[in-house]
């Protein structure tokens, strides 16, 4: 496979999971990886930044140093994110700000940053949302409505910066086995439904993919000329997709409700 010619590539969330595996990939394939990630993440073929995504200073310091030192950033992957699981009831109000801040504001913070950089280089903009933003998840509310909003923002981005001939990709994965799942935080445990909805949740993710999947089609859209503005991974995921968006609303969730709950 033909390789990359040195693109400049930050990733953000990039000590694990999705983040981890794309950098692989990326380096494997001749990109210069750059990882942003809240806890400290060593490997000798990255350089690595230690940052909040919500510490906005401090990622936009990253980025203009990124920027001194190679004198491009071809691409941006907002993959940053955490879960949190459990009734609306149960859930602290201050878990529902930080997911929204870090899931979706931080995403939408950092694209801002980035523009004048991506003007240069016509370069990519992909946004890691989720299968869970189109089908929405009881007990996985919060979660779903912050991977919703970065579909939303991807696509009114992406006509701003088009003249500009930046591309931007919300990329939907599905259920990945990962450490997300032993990560996500959850509230109202001891209620027997919420508890079965838990089981089942986690089972769906254990016996998901590898996030390698997710680092291919990040590689793929990069060396798209015009990558789609969504990309769903997986043809049943596709499938689960195209339902939510032809069945009628009380119907889509009744079926999502018969699952979960």
């Amino acid at each position: 496979m033909k390789k990359h010619l040195n693109k400049v590539v930050i990733i953000t969330g990039i000590s694990g999971g999705i983040g981890r595996a794309t950098a692989q990939y990326l380096f494997e394939r001749g990109c210069k990886v750059y990882g942003i990630s809240k806890s400290e993440f060593i490997d000798k073929r990255f350089t690595s930044f230690v940052a909040d995504v919500n510490d906005y200073q401090k990622i936009e310091s990253i980025l203009n140093e990124i920027y001194e030192k190679e004198g491009r950033i071809d691409v941006i992957i907002n993959n940053a994110g955490f879960g949190i699981a459990g009734t609306i009831e149960d859930t602290p109000p201050q878990k529902i700000y930080q997911i929204i801040d870090t899931n979706l504001s931080a995403v939408i913070a950092i694209m801002s940053m980035s523009i004048k950089f991506l003007k240069e280089s016509k370069g990519n903009i992909i946004n890691i949302s989720s299968v869970g933003g189109i089908v929405p998840l009881p007990y996985q509310a919060c979660y779903s409505a912050s991977k919703s909003g970065i579909e939303i923002i991807s696509r009114a981005v992406a006509s701003e910066v088009k003249d500009y001939k930046i591309k931007v990709t919300a990329l939907l994965p599905g259920d990945l086995n990962t450490g997300f799942t032993s990560a996500r935080q959850k509230f109202g445990s001891g209620n027997l439904k919420v508890e079965h909805a838990f089981k089942k949740m986690e089972n769906f993710e254990r016996k998901g993919d590898s996030p390698i999947v997710v680092a291919k089609a990040i590689d793929r859209l990069i060396r798209q000329k015009n990558p789609p503005l969504r990309k769903t991974i997986g043809f049943g995921n596709k499938f689960v997709v195209f339902l939510m968006r032809i069945l009628p609303i009380r119907l889509a969730n009744f079926l999502v409700r018969k699952i979960y709950c």
